[in-house]
């Protein structure tokens, strides 16, 4: 539930800056989701890669091996500072390469100025968002997620109270518009990471875990995350690069009425897919858990569980798109067109709802496994030729399809993506991975040093 709850948070922060956004007009309506979704794809190599902490530190506890946890947390604090320094040239030479992207894309004059707006900003949120993904990855893996759930509730306070002040000038501040809200996620995302922080440094961790004396950079263990968590960033790349083609190329040229249902629409499949995420990353910290306790026929009780939840809610969800899409919409807009349209996009995200929570419980249980390559390889097979590849045919060759077109190709990438990420898990591929020793040692005392009980293999 904690770990639903950040989720949802996270969710909320998303809907309460589009909302905020919103009031600015259709063109800030039209600019706000792409320009977001444009920062997490460059954040996700980093954050992808430093979430697989959760993995190590569930199955090292479950081993019982704690002490390796707080090394690993530590590796994202020097991911982080990497993908920093990767970041600042990009931030710098955003009008460039994203006007020059928005013009070949076909965005309006005034959606194109407000993504720069945003994005030449928000790209400084890279940095503290990757320690907050591998210090998150540290709490979830130790089943402490209330830890990231008041983390994320203090930056949501922080976020709305910057956004009010910043987009539309409080307190004596300017009115900043876009460019306030994009200033207030790289605060919320700094607060946020300081929280998480100083809960990790103290000595009740330290006790256990080691987080104060393992601060130290590991190639080794750099080298494990990027193992594990490469494929995962490669993933989150592919996947929510998908989403910038097909919201900032595919939808587009439809218009901008166009653009802001989709938008719409997007924010509020957030309302479903988020509340099975935080299910999905309980379970991989639970399948982690009992596979390093050699026990995996759990794992497989464990992804049946999951699956009832995720699909029985999330099917709820797809019934209200289909039933009540009017008040969802208005909530976010009172433009006729863009409610009709957005209609259209509700039907369409109602169809895949089941298939989607088959594909986040399963990927997710595979994580935990430690099996991320392949499943990596089917996301971009689906990604880029159903949803991209299809969806660019419609838009360029088959426009009288209107944005039925593009979204039928979405339905049918993530449908597909749910059952073969089942076959995936149902082959049982994942039982024969090993992350640590295949035979887990007696459990440490807190007091036990590593030297005393024992080195990892080249694995670690």
């Amino acid at each position: 539930m904690p770990i639903i709850g950040m989720t949802v948070s996270r969710m909320a922060m998303g809907f309460i800056d589009f909302w905020m956004v919103s009031q600015l007009g259709t063109e800030a309506q039209a600019a706000i989701s792409p320009a977001t979704v444009f920062v997490f794809a460059l954040a996700c190599l980093g954050m992808g890669a430093a979430q697989s902490v959760q993995t190590f530190v569930s199955q090292a506890d479950g081993r019982g091996e704690p002490w390796r946890g707080g090394a690993y947390a530590w590796q994202s604090f020097y991911l982080a500072l990497l993908c920093g320094l990767a970041t600042l040239p990009v931030a710098w030479s955003t009008p460039v390469w994203l006007g020059t992207f928005a013009s070949w894309a076909g965005h309006a004059p005034g959606v194109a100025r407000l993504e720069i707006d945003y994005v030449q900003i928000a790209l400084w949120s890279v940095a503290p968002a990757t320690v907050c993904a591998g210090l998150n990855g540290f709490f979830m893996g130790i089943q402490r997620a209330r830890v990231g759930l008041v983390a994320v509730l203090i930056s949501l306070v922080v976020n709305v109270l910057g956004n009010w002040v910043l987009i539309y000038g409080h307190l004596g501040f300017p009115a900043m518009g876009v460019a306030g809200a994009a200033i207030a996620t790289v605060i919320g995302w700094c607060v946020r990471a300081a929280v998480l922080t100083g809960v990790f440094l103290l000595p009740e961790f330290d006790a256990r875990f080691r987080t104060r004396r393992s601060w130290r950079p590991s190639l080794e263990k750099l080298a494990g995350i990027a193992r594990i968590g490469g494929p995962t960033s490669v993933q989150w790349l592919i996947d929510i690069g998908a989403w910038v083609v097909f919201m900032s190329v595919i939808i587009p040229p439809y218009g901008t009425v166009a653009m802001a249902a989709s938008n719409i629409g997007l924010q509020l499949m957030h309302l479903s897919f988020m509340p099975a995420v935080g299910i999905g990353i309980a379970l991989c910290t639970k399948v982690g858990f009992v596979i390093g306790e050699g026990r995996p026929d759990a794992a497989t009780r464990l992804v049946s569980r999951a699956l009832r939840l995720t699909g029985g809610y999330m099917g709820l969800i797809g019934l209200l798109f289909v039933l009540v899409p009017g008040p969802l919409l208005r909530a976010f807009t009172h433009d006729p067109q863009v409610i009709e349209l957005g209609r259209q996009v509700l039907l369409w995200a109602a169809i895949f709802q089941v298939f989607d929570a088959m594909g986040i419980t399963y990927m997710n249980a595979l994580r935990g496994a430690g099996d991320t390559r392949v499943p990596a390889i089917i996301v971009a097979f689906c990604c880029w030729v159903i949803f991209i590849g299809g969806g660019l045919i419609c838009s360029r060759a088959l426009p009288g399809l209107g944005i039925h077109g593009p979204w039928a190709c979405c339905t049918a990438y993530i449908t597909l993506l749910g059952l073969l990420l089942m076959g995936r898990f149902r082959s049982g591929v994942w039982r024969r991975i090993r992350l640590f020793e295949p035979h887990p040692r007696p459990a440490a005392t807190a007091d036990a040093t590593p030297a005393a009980i024992g080195t990892g293999t080249a694995g670690e």
